[in-house]
């Protein structure tokens, strides 16, 4: 079962409704939704984020509530006449919810070659399903 689920900031709309836009869609006017890949396998998530042009100092990653938050801003260089600007400045943000599985005390995170790396371990949680019946009075 997948753990980590998308999720929109300032948007309410079911998931599977933005599975088939780009990745680079706008949340609002002044923030954009960074390209990213979500990998799982038996230890751990990663969480690979196309943060090309953006310094360590101007990316935060925070949870709140089991949210996890990436947040970045690529700042533009003045003084530059451009022949063609196809690239994006300005601010990033992609949120993902985690679920219970996730040991949120020992996420790492990393910067390399323009890819931030969230590395999210997976726990053992009880698998037991607990079931009562309640008694209506």
């Amino acid at each position: 079962m997948l753990t980590i689920r998308r999720n929109y900031p300032s948007i309410n709309l079911p998931d599977s409704f933005f599975d088939n836009l780009f990745d680079f869609s706008t949340i609002n006017s002044d923030v954009k939704i960074p390209v990213h890949d979500v990998i799982e396998n038996n230890k751990e998530f990663q969480v690979e984020t196309l943060l090309a042009g953006v310094k360590k100092e101007d990316i935060s990653i925070d949870i709140e509530k089991n949210v996890l938050t990436i947040k970045a801003e690529r700042k533009e260089v003045k003084n530059i006449q451009y022949n063609r600007k196809q690239t994006y400045f300005g601010k990033y943000e992609r949120s993902f919810n985690l679920l219970d599985n996730v040991d949120v005390e020992n996420i790492k995170a990393s910067l390399s070659d323009g890819i931030l790396k969230v590395i999210i371990p997976k726990i053992e949680i009880d698998s037991k399903v607990f079931k009562k019946a309640i008694e209506i009075k």
